[in-house]
């Protein structure tokens, strides 16, 4: 490969996990959609919320996030601040911001997370395999 299709691919792949962990990952929150958040996981995922237990499968993370969508509306804005492609691995470190409104009722809860995220690239997709997060 020259050095010209790598900083292409790099460029590209950038843009792709900008675009996964901005829009697609912010959508399927606030969209409310467990199967589809946890399917932008690899199978060999280690996920680990503040606050609750790690979960190192796809079915962990869309049973614990379903948890979180039964209490809460989520209105949710995540930003990659720094992305670094190496080949087939990446890392994003950035922020959520958002808003989680109490279903029973009550006042909304402002939250903001410092998030990194560590990505494989399988099958020509981007795959979330880290995800690491504090409030």
């Amino acid at each position: 490969m020259e050095e010209n299709e790598m900083i292409n691919s790099s460029v590209e792949d950038v843009a792709a996990i900008k675009k996964l962990l901005s829009e697609t990952y912010g959508s399927l929150v606030m969209a409310h959609n467990a199967a589809g958040y946890a399917d932008m996981y690899s199978d060999d995922v280690l996920w680990a919320p503040p606050n609750g237990p790690d979960q190192k499968s796809k079915e962990g993370i869309k049973n614990g996030i379903q948890g979180s969508f039964d209490k809460f509306i989520f209105k949710v804005d995540p930003q990659p601040e720094e992305v670094e492609v190496q080949n087939d691995l990446a890392y994003a470190v950035g922020t959520v911001d958002g808003v989680l409104t109490p279903r029973a009722g009550g006042d909304p809860n402002t939250i903001k997370f410092r998030i990194f995220w560590l990505l494989r690239k399988e099958a020509a997709d981007w795959k979330i395999f880290r995800q690491i997060w504090n409030n």
